[in-house]
């Protein structure tokens, strides 16, 4: 065991019927590990020394036991439970193979625990009490999860699945689906439901389901009950939310918490389902990263800001205090300023929460936003520019952090990459571009399925409001993306490659069909309502967005970071992609790592490979800029330093 355990990467997650006790993911030596608090006591334990960390972890309603899902590179394993005191590690409910995790959920009241299991291209639920053998409940094709069970064990909800009911309720004692709930899941005029969770404090009366349903361009807070349906407030109530949200039951009654995304910042609300009215709590400006509700009626969250590190903050709801910090008594100072540079169009505030990236130190550095005019609304952008003696300095060499998802955003909070970036004299932006979450569904969804050609055109119109104002410098603007930031990446770069004079991909897609084919049934389903439909039916969707469309077009440079165990981007689209490159001698680098897609769980390897990207990115745009009327021969000029280069890394 590690003697340092460190920071927080989520809330605790607290045993429903032993109060005392929670269980946390924290840091330790650069890896998510999973802690055991005693809240009485204050004492932390680390109950897992797994070599790639461990992303997810639950505890049992008595607290007796402590779960988390013990994943290979790909992402397939299995569910693990420890004793909360410590010992031995065994299967949390035997008979259950291993596969993806398709979510868990306990019942206080009966004591029985439900996890779903991804085994090919299949869902399968099981039932049964932990440590003990578990019986198959139901099993269905495609991809599919566990969101509740009811008290009792009467009822287990499943979600997902790109066709037939939004929800399904299944009996689990006979394994018969006994009810559901109606939703057209990507239907552009609306009509997705997202199940929450059963509440649990009833014991003798029909199960009731928290619902969020979205209808006609908003989000509604809801509830199904058994033999009634759904129940709503209905449009214009304070239930109906004009952009994302995300809610869980709150104490007993029909009261729930929510919190609230628009605009790269977040707020906590209480909610009462039966008067239809909302309470906002205090909480400083910023994101909410993460938050969970103790048994005794405290919310704990995990709240940060740009250039703050996170912090643990405690809320009161039912308290005229309101909120406390965890760690610092007093509030931050400078609540609610705004740092106004003259090409911003409001008030400004910025950078991105990352999950999975240890904090690291903050910069100073100047923030601010910026909301790029185009016809079909505004593109908002978070902007941070260097400190110290480099601020003077402008326009600058700029980074644009693309982020992932798409369905997520970039928000006020701390971001190390983005800390690193500006040190190095960089500015970095950060666009929640169309498709983004937190500016309503029809941001999120209305592109006409011209999937990453309508999120280029937006990185574009910023990049070019960017230079008319000064900030950033022609022929010195390069793309960083993880994941679906790097598929655009490598899309600009054939797309728009006059634009973009330097990409640093990780884990992206570069095959966008060859991808689909191998990636897991849970992507494939959001590809198919991206794209409204698969490769076969709508091929020249999927054609018009690949990044392999455009490779003949690529002058570079770019750097890639994959990985050979990268189950949702897989390596061999990549590996296509790469000898298209060399093929053509486009000046590129490539950095094999170990883990899987997921940055936590090759920490050293990411590292590496960051220091890596930040030095390339440095070589080539302090370099001699590239002049925008330069004629391509299909090659770049000589001053990028690095032709093709290739490393392997193992975690």
């Amino acid at each position: 065991m590690s003697g340092g355990i460190g920071p927080a990467v989520h809330v605790p997650s607290f045993a429903a019927r032993e109060g005392r006790r929670a269980v946390e993911t924290r840091y330790v030596d650069g890896l998510p590990q999973i802690v055991a608090c005693d809240l009485t006591t204050g004492q932390r334990r680390q109950a897992t020394t797994a070599p790639l960390g461990v992303e997810t972890a639950a505890i049992e309603p008595d607290g007796h036991g402590l779960w988390w899902f013990d994943a290979a590179p790909g992402g397939q394993g299995r569910w693990l439970r420890g004793p909360f005191e410590g010992g031995h590690a065994r299967p949390a409910l035997d008979g259950v193979p291993a596969g993806r995790m398709h979510g868990l959920a306990f019942d206080p009241r009966s004591g029985l625990a439900a996890v779903g299991v991804g085994v090919a291209d299949c869902s399968r639920y099981y039932l049964g009490r932990p440590g003990e053998r578990a019986r198959l409940v139901a099993e269905e094709p495609g991809y599919a999860v566990v969101v509740g069970l009811a008290p009792g064990g009467r009822l287990l909800a499943t979600a997902g699945g790109p066709a037939g009911p939004a929800v399904r309720l299944w009996s689990p004692a006979s394994g018969v689906l006994v009810d559901a709930i109606p939703g057209a899941a990507g239907d552009g005029d609306g009509g997705a439901v997202w199940a929450l969770g059963f509440r649990p404090d009833l014991t003798t009366a029909r199960p009731e389901l928290l619902l969020i349903l979205e209808r006609a361009g908003r989000y509604t807070l809801a509830f199904w009950r058994q033999g009634e349906g759904i129940r709503t407030h209905g449009p214009g109530s304070a239930l109906d939310f004009d952009t994302e949200i995300t809610a869980c039951w709150y104490g007993p009654g029909r009261t729930a918490l929510v919190q609230q995304d628009r605009a790269g910042r977040s707020r906590l609300l209480r909610a009462d389902l039966d008067r239809g009215t909302t309470t906002v709590l205090p909480t400083p400006e910023g994101t909410i990263i993460d938050f969970s509700c103790a048994p005794d009626r405290t919310v704990h969250c995990l709240w940060s800001r740009d250039g703050e590190l996170p912090r643990p903050l405690i809320c009161h709801p039912e308290s005229p205090e309101g909120s406390e910090s965890a760690e610092h008594p007093e509030p931050p100072e400078g609540l609610g300023r705004s740092d106004r540079p003259a090409y911003s169009d409001r008030p400004a505030r910025s950078t991105t929460a990352s999950r999975g990236t240890a904090p690291g130190k903050t910069t100073g550095s100047g923030r601010s936003e910026l909301w790029t005019r185009r016809p079909y609304g505004q593109i908002h952008s978070f902007v941070a520019t260097p400190p110290g003696r480099r601020a003077g300095h402008r326009p600058w060499p700029t980074v644009f952090l693309v982020h992932g998802g798409p369905h997520t955003h970039d928000r006020d909070a701390y971001d190390a990459r983005t800390e690193a970036l500006v040190q190095a004299g960089f500015a970095v932006v950060r666009t929640n571009y169309r498709g983004s979450t937190g500016y309503g569904p029809r941001w999120r969804n209305d592109f006409g399925h011209r999937v990453g050609l309508a999120q280029l055109e937006d990185l574009a119109a910023v990049r070019g409001h960017l230079i008319d104002a000064g900030v950033s410098q022609p022929g010195r603007t390069g793309l960083c993306g993880y994941s679906w930031g790097g598929y655009l990446t490598l899309l600009a770069m054939g797309v728009q490659p006059r634009l973009w004079d330097v990409g640093l991909a990780v884990v992206p897609v570069a095959d966008y069909t060859a991808a689909y084919r191998a990636t897991t049934p849970a992507l494939r389903e959001v590809d198919d309502r991206l794209f409204g439909g698969t490769p076969e039916e709508v091929p020249h969707r999927y054609r018009a967005a690949s990044p392999m469309t455009y490779v003949g077009s690529v002058r570079g440079p770019l750097f890639l970071a994959a990985s050979a165990d990268d189950e949702k981007c897989p390596p061999e689209q990549i590996e296509r992609y790469l000898a298209a490159l060399r093929r053509r001698d486009v000046p590129h680098r490539v950095q094999w790592l170990g883990g899987g897609h997921d940055v936590g769980r090759d920490p050293a390897g990411h590292a590496a490979a960051w220091a890596a990207m930040v030095r390339y990115a440095d070589d080539t745009l302090r370099a001699s800029p590239k002049t925008a009327d330069r004629p391509s021969s299909g090659r770049t000029g000589s001053h990028h330093p690095v032709h093709h280069t290739e490393e392997r890394s193992t975690p």
